[in-house]
């Protein structure tokens, strides 16, 4: 038996390539962030995806009064995912997918995490210090998205990936109250 995250990410990646052999692989993409956002929004559809008191059949009547004059190319692959009683995965497989084609097209998604909001231009100045320090993101696009978190007190958090650059308050006070309990030992 396959797990969750597997398929999930299979069906994001067929869509991917399929949308790419499509000359609108960017309007298909901004297609499917509002599908998802709708996705988050809607408990009532939510209920019509994951629901097992509709058929198969009767769903996608529903869905298809939804979603095919939106997009036919979308609703074709809910259909599928619909047929092959996948439909349950259909709001974690577009998140896939827009990761996918994020990391595809070269866009790398940096949460700044600070204690108030920043200003653009100070977002930007911590971007390209980091960048410049860090070789294999020079030649990306990124794109920032600022988190608060009062917790840390002061300073900020990067996070690009799967690396962590942690410059606030808090990982100080930490880091100092680390190395006193290691030396009273």
């Amino acid at each position: 038996m396959f797990s969750k995250k597997k398929v999930t990410r299979h069906y994001a990646e067929v869509l991917f390539e399929h949308s790419m052999n499509n000359d609108k692989r960017d309007y298909t993409y901004h297609k499917i962030k509002k599908i998802s956002f709708l996705l988050s929004q809607s408990i009532e559809l939510n209920n019509v995806f994951c629901t097992s008191l509709l058929s198969s059949v009767r769903k996608i009547q529903i869905l298809e009064k939804i979603f095919y004059s939106f997009d036919p190319f979308i609703f074709h692959f809910i259909k599928i995912l619909t047929v092959r009683k996948r439909e349950h995965l259909s709001k974690n497989i577009f998140l896939e997918y827009q990761k996918i084609y994020q990391e595809k097209r070269g866009l790398l998604k940096c949460i700044l995490i600070s204690a108030f909001p920043l200003k653009m231009d100070l977002q930007k100045i911590i971007m390209n210090k980091i960048i410049s320090l860090e070789s294999e993101i020079n030649n990306k696009k990124y794109q920032i998205i600022n988190k608060i978190d009062e917790s840390i007190l002061g300073g900020f958090l990067l996070r690009i990936g799967y690396k962590e650059w942690n410059f606030s308050v808090k990982g100080q006070l930490f880091s100092i109250r680390k190395k006193l309990l290691k030396n009273s030992v």
